[in-house]
Parts: structure tokens; sequence; C-alpha cells
């Protein structure tokens, strides 16, 4: 078993899902807060792949995948840095299912979310939430003619699930079967608004309908709302399924099949994490589901329970003792049970002994003012409750429900329920409660809307300036800069580079703060050896470097705040290709397009650099000039083409002859020039004796040839480029005059008459 950083480490894959702008993919973004809150109670370290979509064409999705190919987009993800991989269904892709099928043959961990695969998976109980939908929507409302909007035609998983369930449905109830009743919506909202407007041009009656997942349930609302003269739903009741939080926003309120997300999240890490750790197995899971009724459908939900009877509570009945001081703990965590079943799966795991005590202390709390007589007690930690709540920034408002149960057990409690003052104070104080939860859940909105504005306006900022930047590593530090105010901890960078036929073999960490500043590593080993602390629990989502059709390389962010990820990886990805066709641009345009070496331009602006600099320590600099004997001749004999190839190996043999501090450039026809920086005329003449035995033994050659060369070397104060280039001009002349193919060095006694006509 193969752990890494001293923890188990899990891999999430999502198949056939992407992030689009700044909306999140409801349904996965919620199973992966359940990932990443059982990843932290089981000291787990997570490792989330995520794809972007390419925005080129519709539909056009390119999942983030283990392997290079032109469907998917790559991030090290996988076997070689996971002990185990958790992943998303439906993957809708053949190689992409042989691909977790060669793992599983060779021992690797595999645990699906969803059905549509093989192997151990965990998913939502379809089949009875299908069933529960048209059940009520029969046996409650009166319907006979449902419609229904399937998912995905090739979406072997939920989608046919749900679909098979509905059909069944039909059959168990006797509805009306006319397939025209069934499109397919492809659980998008677009697929949904088509596939009603596809079901009323048929003609077809039908009075509700049922959508295999919210998305497209809301594109039919949205449908009948803007082509139909429908009301919802007096003429159509509607119901979903996954009851996203979406579900809830939509006017009317969507009525829909409750999945809990979160707990198929939760239960997939414990599955996973109880497998290494412990060997248990992996075996296939189903979370139950259940309907949802809202005013979409018919009904209005019931938001407040009502009292228990008072006589139905035998402790206070007349005469009947009073509750023994043993039996009250007992009769309060009773209470708190049933508080705590309200709540979401969420708040009971990892964080159940902490709801637990919340709970407990409001119950104690509650019953200690009934017995004074008075609310400050209630009060008292009712406020320090809500005062923790909002410090830890966790939904305040889904603590209505507990305080509705405890108006329903209150009862329970032994207390002097006959008298009126008694009742009257208990109400007052769970009024109280419920006005304080929703003050304090509006708090939170408010206080969300405001650090969502900063968020924003630091985004768009940071985008902007991102727009004027032309260095890679400049939009790294750009990034870091801003990364506290968007929300996000940590975030780092890296670019990839071929090894051989291998095009994200290795990576190059751009983030300038990290040691070393640049980290190369090779991909499938991410995350390198410093890249986090050591002692660091992983909660990192990985999304890629995508231009266009282009793979770059990826970001790696910490996963606490997803919602800015994509923005940031497309904003990101744009500016370092934009870094890199201008530094093209600039390339080509100070190198000879023939030798691939540097032009003139690039030469001039080397010399006046390197001039400034030996001016400023004092150093000596040396130029040599380079011209090709005969090559007038050469080319008329031979020809252009020839003469070409010729230009092309002197200027490969020029640059196996100089140092590697050197610079060549091609200055004109056949004519080149060396800068040798921090050189004297000695060391000038080696380095030309060295070009001119590279060119005279080369094997490259057709015809033999030879050069003539002349060097110009200065020293202090009086250096000047074009002093320096005039010189070695001179002496390249007297090389020519003198015979060719020979170096001559200039000196002063050379006259300034001789100049080249």
């Amino acid at each position: 078993m193969n752990f890494k950083r001293n923890r188990p480490t899990i891999g999430i894959l999502p198949g056939f899902s992407v992030l689009e702008g700044k909306t999140p993919d409801h349904y996965r973004w919620s199973i992966l807060k359940g990932i990443q809150s059982a990843g932290q109670a089981r000291q787990c370290n997570l490792l989330i792949a995520w794809g972007l979509g390419r925005g080129t064409e519709s539909g056009d999705i390119h999942p983030a995948w283990p392997t290079v190919s032109s469907d998917s987009d790559f991030v090290p993800v996988g076997p070689w840095n996971a002990d185990g991989l958790i992943v998303f269904a439906p993957l809708q892709h053949a190689t992409r299912s042989q691909y977790l099928e060669e793992l599983r043959k060779q021992g690797f961990p595999i645990l699906m979310i969803a059905t549509g695969e093989q192997g151990p998976l965990i998913s939502a109980d379809n089949q009875t939430g299908i069933r529960q939908a048209v059940e009520h929507l029969v046996m409650v409302h009166d319907h006979r003619h449902i419609a229904f909007i399937a998912g995905h035609p090739d979406d072997k998983g939920d989608s046919a699930t749900r679909l098979q369930a509905f059909r069944s449905a039909v059959i168990e109830y006797g509805l009306d079967p006319d397939p025209r009743l069934i499109a397919e919506g492809l659980h998008n909202t677009p697929g949904g608004y088509d596939a009603v407007q596809r079901i009323l041009r048929t003609g077809v009656k039908f009075t509700a309908l049922i959508a295999s997942n919210d998305t497209s349930a809301i594109g039919a609302i949205q449908a009948i709302h803007e082509t139909t003269s429908l009301h919802i739903p007096r003429d159509v009741a509607v119901i979903g399924f996954d009851d996203q939080p979406s579900a809830v926003a939509q006017v009317p309120s969507l009525a829909s099949v409750h999945v809990p997300l979160m707990e198929i999240g939760q239960q997939a890490v414990i599955m996973m994490a109880d497998y290494l750790t412990g060997g248990h197995s992996l075996e296939s899971i189903q979370i139950p589901t259940r309907l949802i009724p809202r005013q979409s459908c018919g009904c209005l939900p019931q938001v407040v329970f009502p009292a228990a009877e008072e006589k139905s509570q035998p402790q206070i009945v007349a005469k009947q003792p009073k509750a023994r001081r043993q039996d009250i703990p007992n009769i309060q965590h009773q209470v708190v049970d049933e508080m705590m079943a309200a709540l979401p799966h969420l708040l009971r795991f990892p964080f159940g002994e902490r709801t637990y005590r919340f709970c407990a202390n409001l119950v104690e709390a509650f019953h200690t003012s009934l017995r004074e007589g008075s609310p400050n007690h209630f009060h008292e930690k009712l406020n320090a409750f809500l005062q923790e709540m909002e410090l830890l920034d966790e939904n305040v408002d889904v603590w209505q429900s507990p305080i509705s149960v405890l108006r329903h057990e209150m009862f329970k409690l032994p207390a002097t329920w006959r008298k009126t003052q008694t009742k009257h104070l208990a109400e007052d104080m769970l009024h109280q409660a419920r006005f304080a939860i929703s003050e304090s859940a509006q708090r939170q909105v408010y206080r969300h809307q405001y650090h969502k504005q900063i968020a924003d306006q630091t985004l768009g900022e940071f985008t902007s300036r991102l727009n004027a930047i032309l260095d890679e590593r400049q939009a790294v530090e750009i990034l870091e800069e801003n990364l506290g105010e968007i929300g996000i901890k940590h975030a780092r960078v890296a670019l990839f580079e071929p090894d051989k036929d291998d095009p994200v073999g290795w990576s190059v960490i751009l983030n300038p703060h990290l040691e070393p500043v640049s980290q190369r590593f090779p991909s499938r080993g991410f995350p390198s050896p410093g890249l986090y602390p050591p002692d660091e629990i992983l909660n990192v989502i990985i999304l890629p470097l995508v231009f266009q059709k282009e793979s770059l390389g990826y970001i790696a962010f910490d996963a606490s705040n997803l919602e800015p990820c994509a923005t940031v990886a497309r904003q990101l990805a744009s500016t370092i290709k934009t870094s890199r066709l201008h530094a093209q641009v600039i390339e080509l345009s100070l190198k000879d397009p023939l030798t691939s070496i540097h032009n003139r331009r690039y030469f001039d602006l080397v010399l006046n650099n390197e001039v400034n600099r030996s001016i400023r320590l004092g150093n000596g600099l040396a130029i040599i000039l380079l011209d090709i004997d005969h090559f007038k001749k050469y080319n008329d004999t031979f020809g252009h083409p020839a003469g070409d190839k010729v230009i092309q190996n002197v200027a490969l043999c020029i640059k196996e002859g100089r140092r590697s501090t050197d610079v060549t450039a091609r200055i004109g026809g056949e004519e080149f020039a060396i800068i040798l920086p921090e050189t004297q005329v000695e060391g000038a003449q080696i380095v030309a004796e060295k070009i001119q035995e590279v060119i005279r033994t080369s094997s490259d050659f057709e015809h033999p040839i030879t050069v003539s060369i002349g060097i110009s070397a200065l020293s202090g104060a009086d250096i000047q480029a074009e002093t320096l280039v005039k010189e070695a001009d001179l002496a390249l002349y007297e090389a020519k005059q003198t015979g060719r193919n020979r170096i001559c060095v200039f000196e002063r006694s050379i006259s300034e008459e001789k100049k080249i006509e």
C-alpha cells in the first residue's frame, strides 16, 4: 500500500463535468462538499481534478483526466499520486471506461459515484425517488397524464435508471403510456426548455411533469412561463430530482426528489478511507431519497411542527408524579436526538459532537428558563450559539427546523405546563429564537454579499491587470498578490514541458516565492517535495490551463473556495498564451529566418548593452566579423539553394566553435558577427581559430569553402560600439586583401583609409 505524505491520498475524477464560468454544477459541487468534509474528518489528502469547458462549441466537453487524449485535458491526478480514486459517472466515453477497468484489473481501488459504470458504486435510490414523485402526483393531486423529461440518451447510469423507473410507475398506477409524453432534456436547462416545447408541439395532453433532474425542470418551467399561457401548478404540476439549492429559489418553488448529495460524498470518502486504512471492502450502496413537496406541485411546505397535545404527555397530567431528577437528562437527550434528526447530514457528520453540544445547550437552557420563569438563560445561550455559528460562517437558517422540533417536543420536558404563563413563556422564547435565527441568517446574507462584491471587484481588477501583462512569471506574481482578496488561500501554477513523445512529461512551477524559484519535476510526480508544507492535509483542486485547443499546464488551487477558480484559470491561460505569442513575435523579429541565429538588429542591441556593461565593470570586449570567401562565385556555380545551405552550415559551425557566452548573428548576406564579452584579443583569436577549424573539418559541405575573419578588441572607458565594428570590418578587409582564408586582428597601424568599397 503506497501512502503519500504519511496519510491516505484520495484522487477525485469528474468523468463528464466541467466548470463553466462562475456557475457551479450544484450536483457535483454538493457531493464535493461532502467529500471535503469527510476528507477533513478522516485526515485524508484530496487531489481533485476538474475540467474546463473549451467554449468553442456547444457541448464541447473536455473533462480532466489522467491520460493524454484529444477529448480530455490532462491533469496530474491518477494512480501514481493517489492511493484510491473516486470517480463521478457518467463517463460517456469507452476509452475512459476501459482505462478504469485496466486499473481495477491491476488491483487499484476505484469507487464510482452514480450508476453506469462497472465496479463498486455509491448512488441515489433513483427508483424509489421517481416512484415517490409519481405516487404523490397521482394520490395527492389526482394527476393521470404525466410527462417526463429524461436525461442524456448516452447516459446509461442515472438518466437511464430514472427513465426506466418512470415507465414502471406509469404501468403500476395505470397512467397514460403515450410515448409522446417522454422527451430527452440532456440534464441541462436549455435541454429541459426544448424538451417541453417538443412535448407541447405533439399536442399530447399532460397535467403534470417530472424531470430527471432539477436543471432540466428549471428549463421546463421557463419554457412554460415564456411560451404558453399555462400556470404552474394550476395547469401543470412540476417535480424535479436532486433538490439542488436552485430548486427553492424558483418561482414557484420547485418540488423535488431530495438526494442527500453531501452524504453521498461523505460516504464515498468513508468507504475509501476504510478500505485504505483498515482493509474494508469496497461495496455498492444506495442512499435513500425522499420527495420534498413545494409550490410547483401544488403543495405548501410544512415549516413549523405543531406542538404536541398536552394531554398526550403523561408527565403533566394531574396527580402525575414529577419526573425524578435523574430522569431529566434522559428526557433532554431524547429531545436533543429529535432535533439532531431534523438537521442536514453535513452538520451531523463530521461535526456531530459539536452539533450535539449546540442542541444540548439550547435544550438545557430552554428547560432552565422554564423552571426559573425567565427567558434570560435561554437568550444568553442562544445568542452565544448564534455568534459562534456566524464566526464559523455556517448556515444558520437550517436551525429553524430544530427549533420547530423543540416546540413539538417541549411538553416532554418536566415543567408547570398547567400554568398559562409557562406555555406563553415557551412560545415567546421559541418565537424570539426563530426571529433571532432569521436575523442572523440575514446578516450572513449581507456579509456574503459584501465579501462577494469585494471578491468580484478584486477578480475584475486582477483580470484587467493580467490583460496588460506580457510576461508569464509576472502574471503569476500578480495572481499571488490578489489570492487573499479573491478568497483563495494558495495556488500553484505549472507549465508543461515535453519529454520525448510525452507532451506533459515535465512540470515547471512558475510561483516566484517557492524555493527553488523554478521547480521542475515529472508531471506525474505532483505534488513534488517542497511544493506544500509536509504537515499540511491537502485539499487541492487542479484545473487545466487551456487556451482554445492547446493544453499549457495546470493550476492547483486550495479547494476551500471553488467559485473563482474557473475564471482565474481561464484568464491566466489566456495571459500565458499571449505572453508566449508576444515572445515569439519578438524572437522572430530578432532572428535570421534562414539560419535561425540572431539578426543584425539583435546584434546591435546586444553590442550596445555589452559596451555599457564593459565600461561600467572595466572589462574588455571583442567582436569577430566573418565572411565566406568567394561566395558569389559559389552561388553562381552551384545555385542559390546550395548557397543557402552553405550559409546554414557556416552558422552551425560558428555555434559549435564559439563559447556559450558568445553571441552570434548574421549581419549580411554571407557575413556573420560574434560578440565576445569580457574578452581580450588573445581570447578572440582562440575562438576564431576554433571556428575556422570546425568549418575546415566539417563533412556537411558538399564543396570545400573557406572564411576570412577580422577581430577587434577594446577595453576601458574608450569602448564604443561603432569603433569596434569599424575596426573589425577593417581587419576583415585586411584578411581578404592579403589572400583570404585567414584571421586578421585590427591594429592601430592599419590605415584608416582602407575601407571596403
